[in-house]
């Protein structure tokens, strides 16, 4: 049994990962910077920073598309399905044997190879999505915002210490400031090059929690200016009258359909929910835990979309847009709120390309077959362990373990570690390859929302083709294979299908229709 005790004590990081206490609770991947965990209110922060963002910015022109009490309730529908949805993959990820806390795991464990790939295939594509959708964000209000805070309204006048930097344009002096703040696409990529890059290169959320407070409050404040908007009504023409209270409130639009994916964007968080999770200190990680921060994290989330989409649609009525701040006239409340909504973009950006990064490493290091168990016969372990150590080298592991008749069995555990990634991490890249694809990725994602549609089109697309699946279809059919039939996951699954399937292609011919359009 030499080579045994050999092979098992060079494999101490894949042990750290796979164990599992009595309870069948898993003690989740270590940190991939090592030090103290997030608080449970940080947490609640750091998930609430992960819901709100783009999504509650367009409710307005979805509410307006919709109709108002359809849209209300489906705005207070799938806030409370997402939350469901959030204890479901948390709670089985982590009681779960085998399934090392991670949804992508679940998946395999649950359907196999094709459970993986669909997880994966799902979270790349809403995290991307988000991503595109949060530069977008940018690009539309922080040229317009910080050019009228600086120079005012339609004023071209420009501050004298900017005089040697003016070009002459007519009868107007532009200076060199305000010729860079009225060139969106350069703005947005230098701001996301010295803000947002330096952030995307983080490894983990931990360091986030500081400034996920910050972003909630920034959101929390366009609340109050949007309220305040509506009630003082500035100008006394602000508000529109708007049609008939039936017409308002009751009336179902024709473009309730292909606003769905809307609603499920402004809720869907389960991309980042188990970075959420392990971000958490180990003193207080716990599924009762998570369902505590999930409750407070998704009804600050509901408070705020609530209050965003309402009241801009009680000011604007059918003539909201899905960009609400671009159709307010210009006053200094509505760009300090432009550039508090820039600044929360800018710092819910980091939590789905996290996702993001990750999902790609997984898929650059096949980890579809990682971690596969291999149970050896009782008669030749030695053999066996012989034999898989020469083929794969250091980094195999031997662990016995119960099956549920009772009876014991050696497994063997295949940890194949590659060069590009962090030693005993099968999610964090070596330093090098961490900042290539961070910066490749980066890019990518800058440059495709610089050129992008509207944030609706964007919004409406995402929700529907992804974040149906993420949030809703996937975690209702796990639970379904892994404990059986439930109301809660039969009604969820339901609920996924119908929008994902409607949704899309009433957004995609919507998307079509815009594009088309000069």
């Amino acid at each position: 049994m030499a080579e045994h005790d050999t092979l098992t004590a060079t494999s101490t990081n894949a042990a750290r990962r796979l164990s599992f206490s009595s309870t069948g609770q898993s003690n989740g991947r270590d940190n991939a910077l090592e030090g103290h965990g997030s608080s449970v209110g940080e947490a609640i922060f750091n998930l609430a920073n992960g819901i709100v963002g783009a999504g509650a910015i367009g409710l307005g022109g979805a509410i307006a598309a919709s109709g108002g009490l359809i849209s209300v309730f489906c705005i207070i529908l799938f806030a409370v399905m997402t939350k469901l949805s959030l204890d479901t993959i948390i709670t089985l990820a982590v009681q779960t044997e085998g399934a090392k806390g991670s949804y992508e795991q679940l998946g395999w464990i649950a359907y196999g190879f094709a459970g993986k790939a669909a997880v994966l295939l799902s979270k790349s594509l809403y995290s991307f999505g988000c991503l595109v959708a949060y530069i977008i964000v940018i690009r539309d209000n922080f040229g317009s915002g910080t050019r009228n805070l600086i120079f005012g309204g339609d004023t071209h006048s420009p501050p004298s210490e900017f005089d040697a930097w003016s070009l002459s344009t007519g009868e107007q002096r532009i200076s060199g400031l305000e010729l860079f703040l009225e060139h969106d696409g350069l703005l947005t990529f230098v701001l996301s090059a010295t803000i947002i890059l330096p952030l995307c290169l983080l490894r983990d959320m931990t360091p986030l929690a500081r400034f996920s407070v910050v972003s909630v409050l920034s959101m929390v404040a366009i609340v109050l200016i949007v309220i305040g908007i509506y009630v003082m009504n500035p100008g006394g023409d602000t508000r529109e009258a708007g049609g008939t209270i039936f017409e308002k409130w009751f009336e179902v639009r024709s473009g309730f359909l292909e606003s769905l994916g809307t609603f499920v964007f402004a809720f869907v968080s389960q991309n980042t929910a188990h970075l959420a999770y392990e971000s958490l200190d180990h003193s207080v990680r716990s599924v009762k835990s998570w369902k505590l921060i999930s409750l407070c994290a998704v009804s600050i989330s509901a408070m705020v979309s609530l209050s965003v989409g309402v009241f801009v649609y009680m000011t604007f009525w059918e003539h909201t847009e899905s960009d609400i701040f671009q159709i307010y006239p210009s006053s200094n409340a509505i760009d300090a709120a432009k550039i508090l909504l820039c600044i929360t973009m800018m710092l819910t950006f980091p939590l789905p390309f996290f996702t993001t990064r990750e999902m790609i490493v997984l898929v650059l290091s096949g980890n579809g077959r990682s971690g596969e168990e291999m149970s050896v016969d009782e008669e030749t372990p030695d053999l066996r362990i012989s034999l898989l150590a020469e083929e794969f080298g250091p980094g195999e592991e031997t662990i016995t373990e119960t099956d549920p008749f009772g009876e014991e069995a050696d497994v063997i555990v295949v940890e194949s570690q590659k060069s590009w990634l962090l030693p005993g991490e099968e999610r964090q890249l070596s330093l090098p390859f961490h900042v290539l694809l961070t910066v490749l990725l980066w890019a990518t994602t800058t440059v495709l929302a610089i050129v992008a549609p509207s944030l609706g089109d964007v919004l409406d697309l995402v929700g529907c083709v992804s974040g149906t699946v993420i949030a809703f279809i996937l975690p209702a059919l796990f639970s379904l294979k892994l404990t059986g039939y439930s109301h809660v996951a039969a009604f969820t699954l339901t609920i996924g299908g119908v929008v994902g399937v409607i949704g899309t292609f009433f957004s995609v011919k919507k998307l079509v229709t815009d594009l088309e359009t000069p």
